[in-house]
């Protein structure tokens, strides 16, 4: 590749990444500056001032590294430790409204500070450090332990985020009829920029075990965070919260809230209440019904309604109000009344918020797509 190549794309990937320095520190202040609707909106900003002070660190005290000392001790990018923490940070909040920081996770940061500590050791002594010391020889040893530490941190956190997507959805079901609104690809765009991480952090422990020479990959780590920064900041300035504040507890004219017995799990008689109040209120039809806005119309304990439709159906509140709908659009499509209604007149009318999400229910629930089904009922006419 000629010089008159390279130069135009090293311009523009510079113009990229201290474009996304500004953009990090600005979105940072905006989120925190703003009334959102987004409580977790704090542990974004810091995770984009992170990456912002990772992109100036790499572009302005790296390239310089060897004039702070003399070692090989060369773990380049310790800005890399704190990522993962806030990305958890913001998901965690994001996942659980009621999630509050305590100072018990001040531990989720103790990898970076014991890797900044080795680093402003060797900074304050590098005149003291020779070539012939054993602290020396050894950075080998420290660099690649330290990495693997890092290493570490990063399959922990990966395993702990899955459990968090794996319980959003989980909550998500048992709490919302209607889960339109809610965003799990937003989840997955922060899992996605963990693994680009995870991946980097692969390749600068290669590069410093094997003490290889490649100034261009502190370019390239810029150019990812510059990225991750405009894309984070873009999505989280209009993300709101992902699950609704789930109460602890709620009560009612009748029923306290107390964790289930065996008794009430079977009980039959509020079960049964529970489905003539379906059938004769018709509280599916609202579109954006919960979990606790149903407990509070049946007047019964929410944790109890949860209890009653997991252990009494065998499924999840989202299965259960949607099967009603489902069934709905079956009465109405035999209406003779509803004749000249179209499907997604029909699906509004039993509570489905869009025709996507009418769709792949009613398929689910009778292995037909509403053309399908409403063909076979005319043809059985």
């Amino acid at each position: 590749m000629s010089i008159s190549n390279i130069e135009p794309i090293t311009i523009v990937s510079n113009i990229i990444i201290y474009a996304g320095i500004v953009q990090g520190f600005y979105s940072a202040v905006v989120l925190t500056h703003t009334k959102l609707r987004n409580p977790a909106n704090l542990y974004l900003a810091f995770l984009l001032m992170v990456l912002s002070i990772s992109i100036l660190h790499s572009a302005f005290v790296i390239p310089y590294f060897h004039q702070f000392h003399n070692t090989n001790f060369r773990v380049k990018e310790p800005f890399i430790l704190l990522v993962v923490p806030f990305i958890w940070l913001y998901v965690k909040k994001l996942n659980e409204p009621q999630f509050s920081f305590r100072r018990k996770h001040l531990l989720h940061f103790a990898p970076f500070l014991v890797v900044m500590l080795f680093s402003l050791f060797f900074v304050f002594h590098r005149t003291r450090i020779n070539d012939n010391q054993s602290l020396y020889l050894h950075t080998f040893v420290l660099n690649t332990v330290l990495y693997i530490i890092a290493l570490g941190q990063y399959i922990f956190y990966l395993v702990y985020i899955l459990r968090i997507i794996h319980s959003f959805n989980a909550k998500a079901l048992n709490e919302l009829s209607n889960t339109e609104n809610i965003d799990p690809a937003w989840l997955r765009i922060f899992l996605f920029t963990f693994l680009a991480v995870f991946l980097l952090l692969i390749v600068m422990m290669v590069i410093a075990i094997h003490r290889l020479n490649a100034d261009y990959f502190n370019n390239i780590v810029s150019l990812v965070f510059a990225l991750a920064i405009y894309i984070l900041g873009y999505k989280g300035l209009f993300q709101q919260t992902i699950l609704p504040v789930i109460p602890e507890i709620i009560t009612d004219n009748s029923i306290s809230e107390e964790k289930a017995t065996p008794e009430t799990k079977i009980n039959e008689e509020l079960l049964g209440k529970l489905r003539s109040f379906m059938e004769n209120k018709k509280p599916y039809h609202e579109p954006e019904l919960t979990l606790t806005s149903l407990a509070a119309q049946v007047e019964i304990g929410r944790n109890q309604l949860s209890e009653l439709i997991n252990i009494g159906t065998g499924g999840n509140f989202y299965d259960f109000v949607n099967k009603y709908r489902v069934d709905e659009v079956k009465r109405l499509m035999e209406n003779p009344k509803f004749k000249d209604y179209t499907l997604l007149a029909i699906a509004f009318e039993a509570g489905f918020p869009s025709k996507s999400t009418f769709n792949s229910i009613f398929k689910k629930f009778t292995a037909f797509t509403p053309s399908e089904y409403r063909l076979n009922q005319i043809n059985n006419e």
